[in-house]
């Protein structure tokens, strides 16, 4: 585990210039070139908008205005998603890379990470409109505790990336990993507290359990805190992110280390 971030750090010049590579990459040609960082959140907002204020109004306790609380845990949620995704297939996408060169293979899915969370840090500013519009029209969102949602940022970063170097290191040995990927996350999807709120189980005490178990719980729930409502997470809450987080990376990165000997032969 400790190679694993060892290298991470040594090469981080190198991880650097990769993920400037990686965001350029993914819009040259376009015509809005970055712009495209800020206008995806920005429609996707408005697409939320619409649906749940003119089209479909869900009563959530407590979730009002409904748009600004799906998108709170919504954003973060497909930095990881993408994340994941990316980072599985980074390796075999890059096999002819990796044998070309002598290359520090854990910055690959390290760089699926961290171009995806810049696409989240650029959809902040769309964020901080919605809350300031949400205000302005009498509802109680957002606050000063809104400034630690970055903390809450700096803490999921290991378990997203300890998740896609391990997932990174099987998918090499088995191509259908990326496929199994993508259905168990929409399953965790659901079984995140993004479209609800976890409060309004309180009734059936073993879905909530469950629901509770899922590693991205706490950190939609610290999301939820400190974008939507505006308060500080609980204690026993930065807790739970650190432990899931640690034992994420920790997972993940022996998985990673274990398969190294094999990866570039098998990519």
């Amino acid at each position: 585990m400790l190679q694993v971030a060892a290298q991470i750090f040594r090469f981080r010049a190198l991880l650097w210039t990769l993920t400037t590579r990686e965001l350029k990459a993914r819009y040259r040609g376009s015509a809005l070139g970055y712009l495209w960082s800020l206008a995806n959140p920005l429609l996707l907002l408005g697409v939320y908008t619409f649906v749940f204020s003119i089209v479909f109004r869900p009563r959530v306790a407590g979730a009002d205005p409904y748009a600004l609380f799906v998108v709170s845990g919504l954003f973060p949620w497909v930095w990881l998603s993408t994340s994941l995704l990316e980072g599985t297939v980074s390796l075999t996408a890059n096999s002819g890379l990796l044998r070309k060169a002598v290359f520090p293979v854990e910055l690959l899915p390290a760089v699926a990470v961290l171009s995806n969370l810049f696409h989240l840090l650029f959809a902040a500013p769309v964020l901080v409109g919605a809350i300031f519009v949400g205000r302005y029209f009498g509802h109680p969102v957002g606050g000063w505790a809104t400034l630690l949602t970055p903390l809450v940022i700096l803490l999921e970063v290991p378990l997203v990336a300890g998740l896609a170097l391990g997932l990174a290191a099987l998918n090499v040995h088995f191509k259908d990993v990326r496929d199994l990927l993508t259905n168990l996350l929409a399953l965790a999807f659901f079984l995140t507290p993004i479209l609800y709120r976890i409060e309004a189980l309180d009734g059936l005490p073993r879905v909530q359990m469950a629901i509770r178990a899922n590693p991205f719980a706490p950190f939609a729930l610290a999301y939820q805190r400190t974008i939507f409502e505006g308060r500080v997470p609980e204690p026993s809450l930065w807790l739970h992110m650190a432990l899931v987080s640690g034992l994420a990376w920790i997972a993940g990165a022996w998985l990673f280390d274990r398969l190294r000997e094999t990866l570039v032969e098998a990519a």
